[in-house]
């Protein structure tokens, strides 16, 4: 009898894979109709990084890289001139075909948070549909060219492992996040509570994280890069930016003339206490904690790193971006939320790359920020009562 109830919750699996077939076909046909399309970044940053290692003609090129990104893109980029394909569409397709590797990683999610009700078939397809065919997602990689789509879903694959208790291939999941670029450091700080909340795992398998960094630095170092040119990049990283603000709209929209020399410090330890709180609460709730709500805590700890930490480019709540729509399946009252936070960073987005001004800086960061407060209300409220809860039992 439950088997027959589940199958008529659920839909089958012919189903199944046809609405995923749909749904994939859909989110390409949306990233198509930009294939071609050529913003400011493409053309001043990743077609000129691709010529030049291009004409290098070999490996080492890779040590006369002029970019700014992370060596591993740049390896990337210098396979992709070995192809008989436009610049234009290779790149894209790369962040293309990683944005069906994060569908995928949030219909598995859907179906697990998903078991619970009978009907995970129908919440995973809704998982896979809400990310691959998220407009954030869309102009990301098919119009503008971003990697956004590389980094983000391999953290989130990394926070799936983690979850599924497979440490190793968490951490090498990470370890390949953060070789394409740093901000994927923002699911560190759930990946350490969930250490410590199921202490499953060795903490040294946080060591398969350089590893896996540095396995993918390999061909660079083969073309005359440094060993540590990873590493080497992340301090070069550090301090870039003079002002606390840098187009993200975040609470430091509102200091855009604060100094990072002088600030900078404060608004990392800001960062760091409301994060150390969260992961207190976290510890001392000593309640069960489901795929739903920790899915809704991924949100909220990539939000306060972009939120409260400074120097956020425009696409640095990325994850966070993706990830509300699918936790907006389970819970109710954060439909809206999920609504305006894309709407919200396709503005921000149109405004760095495709000349919108429909809302100020301003406005936007008012809207992150009144989002984020909700959010952080809703979590804290949540560990909050369930360690009063604990509490009184006791």
């Amino acid at each position: 009898m439950r088997n027959q109830k589940g199958k008529a919750k659920c839909m089958d699996r012919r189903t199944f894979l046809m609405v995923l077939g749909i749904l994939s076909l859909l989110g390409f046909l949306l990233r198509w109709t930009g294939i071609r399309f050529r913003g400011v970044d493409y053309e001043q940053c990743l077609e000129a990084w691709f010529l030049q290692l291009k004409e290098g003609g070999s490996l080492a090129a890779l040590a006369d890289f002029q970019g700014d990104y992370n060596v591993f893109y740049a390896t990337i980029l210098y396979f992709l001139t070995l192809l008989p394909v436009e610049p234009v569409i290779s790149i894209k397709m790369v962040s293309i075909l990683f944005d069906y590797l994060g569908a995928g990683v949030a219909m598995k999610m859907g179906m697990a948070a998903g078991e619970a009700r009978d009907n995970s078939c129908l919440y995973g397809a809704a998982a896979y549909g809400l990310v691959l065919c998220n407009p954030v997602g869309v102009i990301n990689s098919g119009y503008l060219a971003q990697s956004e789509g590389i980094w983000a879903s391999l953290a989130l694959l990394s926070f799936w492992y983690i979850w599924q208790e497979k440490p190793v291939r968490g951490m090498w999941a990470l370890g390949a996040a953060l070789a394409m670029k740093l901000q994927s450091i923002f699911i560190l700080p759930l990946i350490l509570i969930l250490y410590f909340y199921k202490k499953k795992f060795s903490i040294l398998h946080l060591l398969w994280v350089p590893a896996a960094i540095q396995v993918l630095c390999i061909p660079a170092i083969l073309g005359g890069c440094p060993a540590d040119i990873a590493f080497r990049t992340y301090g070069e990283m550090l301090g870039e930016y003079p002002f606390l603000y840098y187009y993200y709209p975040n609470i430091w929209t509102f200091f855009k003339e604060a100094p990072y020399y002088q600030f900078g410090s404060a608004a990392v330890i800001i960062t760091f206490t409301a994060l150390l709180l969260f992961a207190v609460l976290f510890m001392q709730s000593q309640t069960k904690h489901t795929l739903r709500d920790v899915m809704e805590y991924a949100v909220w700890t990539t939000m306060t790193c972009a939120m409260l930490l400074p120097c956020m480019h425009e696409r640095y709540n990325y994850m966070a971006e993706l990830l509300l729509p699918v936790c907006a399946l389970f819970h109710r009252k954060l439909r809206i939320p999920a609504l305006v936070l894309v709407l919200l960073s396709m503005q921000c987005n149109g405004q760095s790359y495709l000349g919108w001004e429909f809302v100020s800086h301003y406005g936007l960061a008012a809207g992150n920020l009144i989002i984020y407060f909700y959010l952080t209300w809703r979590c804290f409220q949540r560990l909050y009562q369930a360690e009063r809860r604990e509490a009184e039992s006791c």
